[in-house]
C-alpha cells in the first residue's frame, strides 16, 4: 500500500489584515485592530510560521498552505458557523466586507480541502492523508501556568490518530527527551476546527492532528 500523502498546514502563520479591511474600517469610522494587539498572540501563533517553514523544508510535504492573515480578521482554524469566526473587532463590519472577508477563509479551506479529495479519490478503504496543522499557545494563560512544552491534537477515538499521535511523541521524546509532551492539551483536539472539519468529511481516510508548541521555545520576532 503506498505510503499517505502529506499535508502541512499553519493556520496562525500571519498577523497581517487586508488592505480592503483597513479601508473599511476607515469608512465605517471603526477603530480597527491595534498594531500592539497584532503583535501578541491574539493577532496570531507567534513562531508558528518560522516551525512551519522549516518542516515545510525537511519533510518536503505533497502540499502545504499557511494562512494569510491574523485571526483578528477572521480565524482560518474555525468553521464558518464558529461564533469565533470573526473577532470582536470586525464582528461590525459591514455585509459586503465581511463576505470578502468570507471568501479569502474559504479560498484557504478549500484549497487544502481540494488536495485531500483529489488525493483519496479513487483509492481504496484505509488512509491516504496525514495532516500536521503547526500552532503555538502562551506559556501563561488568565495567570496559570500551562504546564507543557508541546501538545499533540487529535481525536482520540480514531485508531489511525492515536498511532500517528504515539509516534509524533516517541520521535519528540527521542530528539529532545527533556520537553514535556501532553495529549490533548492545552485544547481538546475535537474542538471545531480545520483538522475537525476535514475529519467529518474525509472519515477514515483522512487523519489531522495539530502541533501545538509553547512560545517559550519559540525566541522568534514578534512579526511574520
Amino acid at each position: 500500500m503506498k505510503a499517505p500523502a502529506l499535508v502541512i498546514t499553519c493556520e496562525h502563520a500571519s498577523n497581517a489584515v487586508p488592505d480592503f479591511v483597513v479601508r473599511a474600517f476607515k469608512v465605517a469610522r471603526l477603530a480597527g485592530i491595534p498594531k500592539d494587539t497584532l503583535k501578541t498572540h491574539r493577532g496570531y501563533d507567534i513562531g508558528a510560521f518560522e516551525v512551519y517553514r522549516r518542516l515545510v523544508r525537511t519533510m518536503r510535504p505533497d502540499f502545504y498552505l499557511a494562512g494569510k492573515f491574523s485571526r483578528l480578521v477572521a480565524d482560518l482554524n474555525r468553521s464558518e458557523s464558529s461564533r469565533d469566526f470573526f473577532s470582536a473587532y470586525t464582528c461590525d463590519l459591514p455585509d459586503n466586507v465581511k463576505e470578502h472577508i468570507r471568501k479569502l477563509w474559504l479560498q484557504h479551506h478549500n484549497k487544502v480541502e481540494h488536495f485531500v479529495a483529489k488525493h483519496i479519490a479513487g483509492h481504496s478503504k484505509g488512509l491516504h492523508v496525514i495532516h500536521l496543522g503547526i500552532h503555538s499557545f502562551t506559556p501563561v494563560l488568565n495567570n496559570v501556568v500551562r504546564n507543557a512544552d508541546v501538545g499533540i491534537l487529535y481525536d482520540p477515538s480514531r485508531k489511525a490518530e492515536c498511532h500517528i499521535a504515539d509516534a509524533l511523541i516517541s520521535e519528540i521524546h527521542a530528539r529532545a527527551p527533556q520537553l514535556r509532551i501532553r495529549r490533548n492539551y492545552p485544547y481538546r483536539g475535537t474542538s471545531d476546527g480545520l483538522t475537525t472539519e476535514l475529519r467529518q468529511k474525509f472519515g477514515e481516510a483522512y487523519a489531522g492532528i495539530e502541533i501545538e508548541i509553547n512560545q517559550a521555545l519559540l525566541a522568534y520576532p514578534a512579526h511574520v
